[in-house]
């Protein structure tokens, strides 16, 4: 009898729904984008552009103005295939379906989601210039989610937040809660769950993620870094005042600047809080100077502002919101969790092309996270094994890094 139990829907099925269920950091970002990569033959390197919303600032009085209309967009590229590969033979999918199952399609899963979730959240991370905490302190007080969902709120965000946290912050803050005047039934939640509950500290989801990134900083001696030059605009800083031969900064470090507070988005009233800004290339100086890449560019007029006003010369410069002690940072490794808005960040899948030369191809797309997985099968002769492989085409990319606050740890 033809074996009717093993074959490649009921096994993409199976993993489709363990996809969903695996997903915490990528599933909680933007994914109505899937539909744009969403016909049968996508490759990789596809790429989309994603359209900003327009910022617009009001005229005062009666006189017709009319603003240049200043279209952004953003590329979102299908940049990772991955996939597991596995083969069974015919006398063990007529006989032993559970093992199969146990051997090769639950660990599929498990692997394919682990991947694309650790990923997408690397990829997307070291674009968010919001952040508090100290690297290498696990975060454990709720002031400090507090101020996080602060630095979004005045960037002009009124939308849901969630909060994406490695374990150890989660059950830190869990166990914070328990002195809090909260009602019973929400602290027994934490206790239960292990985690925070919703709607608590002003973000509406808690969840965990062993995939949490880990962001390494750069280091410096005892020196003072100061911006070189007044009136710096763009999306680059010339600083000097470092360690000579000793500095480094890498992607994702951040910094602010003396004197130099951000905006509201669509007020463009100083919030009063000094603006962060996010390293967006490694550097290390010769000479004690490094022109540095930057994110958001420093602007201080018109519709794309993002700063009360340009640096003075000589302006202080102070890494990861506190110099240690001396003017020194230590190479540190810390644990980089995020509250954010789901259009912080878009993660995309697509179908693969089908394939040709004989093997079978099964396509499975989860009708709720939009989750496409291939899965192809093809008889080997010769050692009377099904040869099998499941595959996922993938994505992720910023998109506004002002709905997102790094909880560093």
């Amino acid at each position: 009898m033809a074996n009717t139990l093993v074959t490649p829907t009921w096994v993409t099925n199976e993993t489709a729904l363990r996809f969903m269920n695996s997903v915490k950091g990528v599933a909680n970002f933007n994914r109505t984008y899937d539909d744009s990569f969403r016909q049968s033959g996508a490759k990789v390197g596809a790429t989309i552009q994603v359209r900003l919303p327009q910022r617009a600032q009001v005229r005062r009085g009666q006189a017709w103005a009319p603003a240049a209309l200043l279209d952004q967009t953003v590329p979102v590229t299908l940049s990772y295939q991955s996939g597991w590969d596995f083969e069974w033979s015919s006398a063990q999918g007529t006989t032993d379906v559970d093992r199969v199952r146990e051997r090769y399609v639950n660990p599929a899963a498990d692997a394919i989601a682990s991947d694309a979730d650790a990923q997408g959240m690397q990829d997307v991370y070291t674009a968010v210039w919001n952040a508090v905490g100290t690297p290498g302190t696990t975060p454990s007080t709720t002031l400090l989610y507090l101020q996080g969902v602060t630095k979004i709120l005045d960037g002009a965000n009124s939308d849901a937040l969630c909060a994406v946290l490695d374990t150890l912050a989660m059950s830190t803050i869990a166990n914070t809660s328990s002195t809090l005047f909260n009602p019973s039934a929400t602290i027994s939640e934490n206790y239960r769950r292990g985690q925070f509950g919703r709607d608590q500290l002003g973000i509406s989801e808690w969840y965990y993620d062993q995939n949490v990134p880990t962001h390494t900083t750069g280091t410096f001696t005892a020196s003072t870094p100061l911006t070189n030059g007044a009136g710096q605009s763009g999306s680059t800083l010339i600083t000097d005042g470092w360690a000579a031969g000793a500095s480094s900064l890498k992607k994702g470090d951040t910094f602010t600047i003396a004197n130099v507070f951000g905006v509201n988005g669509l007020s463009y009233v100083s919030t009063g809080r000094l603006q962060q800004f996010v390293v967006t290339a490694d550097i290390s100086d010769t000479a004690g100077a490094m022109t540095i890449a930057i994110s958001p560019s420093i602007i201080a007029t018109g519709p794309l502002q993002t700063v009360n006003a340009l640096p003075a010369d000589n302006a202080a410069i102070t890494v990861w919101s506190a110099n240690p002690a001396g003017g020194t940072l230590a190479t540190t490794a810390s644990k980089q969790s995020l509250i954010f808005n789901e259009n912080f960040a878009a993660f995309v899948m697509a179908d693969l092309v089908d394939p040709v030369g004989g093997a079978k191809a099964t396509f499975a797309r989860s009708r709720d996270w939009g989750i496409s997985i291939r899965f192809v099968q093809q008889y080997l002769i010769g050692s009377d094994q099904n040869g099998s492989r499941l595959d996922c085409l993938f994505g992720a990319a910023p998109l506004q890094p002002r709905l997102a606050c790094r909880v560093v740890g």
